[in-house]
């Protein structure tokens, strides 16, 4: 019985390290998971910096610092950080995917990963293009909500993690109440979305963090 418990450890420390060797989601994968938002943000803030003498939280959307019009440089950096934050978030979600076995977690992450390439859309089809830049900024905010509601009712199934499912049930909802707040005129000193926008962007980038630390913690073995 002992050499038998013992030769099952070894094939699944060999699977294990096959899966890494593979997608080693908790190396090079994991760091990008981490990396790629840090990308983003720090990207839109030297866009701000640069254009401080027009751009307003209140008045202005994130995008209007992509625009090749308001200025070229900041329009780089910006356009440049959201591609470059999509791809590095894409590599992740993609190897983090193949580590899980769990079904309903993996159809949970599709919005996500649709989100992402909304994200590398928003970098390549600036204001400067037109009305195609609406539809793919409205999508990456209309999309990785989802991927929170349907990750988090999968998680209700384990009891350890009600506490995640309770966050990625209810965070989306903090998006909601932003938007619609903006929509319905509740803030009516804001003539612009970019503070809407942030918050959306933080609840997104919040929840992905957790997943991935529980992930490189080994707390998800339910779902590996």
């Amino acid at each position: 019985m002992n050499s038998y418990l013992a030769l099952k450890r070894r094939i699944v420390a060999a699977k294990a390290m096959s899966t890494n060797e593979k997608c080693p989601t908790r190396k090079i994968p994991g760091i990008l998971g981490i990396l790629g938002p840090i990308i983003a943000l720090a990207a839109i803030t030297i866009a701000i910096l640069l254009s401080l003498s027009w751009f307003s939280w209140d008045g202005n959307a994130l995008s209007d610092l992509g625009n090749y019009d308001n200025g070229l440089l900041a329009a780089i950096i910006f356009n440049i950080g959201l591609i470059t934050s999509g791809v590095l978030l894409v590599v992740f979600l993609v190897c983090f995917t193949r580590a899980i076995k769990d079904l309903p977690t993996k159809i949970g992450l599709i919005p996500f990963f649709i989100a992402l390439l909304f994200l590398i859309g928003i970098g390549l089809f600036s204001e400067n293009a037109g009305q195609i830049h609406f539809y793919v900024s409205v999508g990456f905010f209309g999309s990785f909500p989802f991927a929170m509601w349907i990750v988090g009712v999968g998680f209700l199934r384990f009891r350890k993690f009600w506490w995640f499912s309770l966050i990625s049930i209810l965070l989306p909802f903090f998006s909601i109440y932003m938007w619609t707040s903006y929509y319905g005129g509740v803030f009516p000193f804001w003539s612009g979305n970019a503070i809407p926008e942030i918050t959306t962007a933080f609840t997104g980038i919040g929840w992905l963090w957790i997943l991935w630390l529980l992930h490189d913690r080994n707390e998800l073995s339910v779902i590996t």
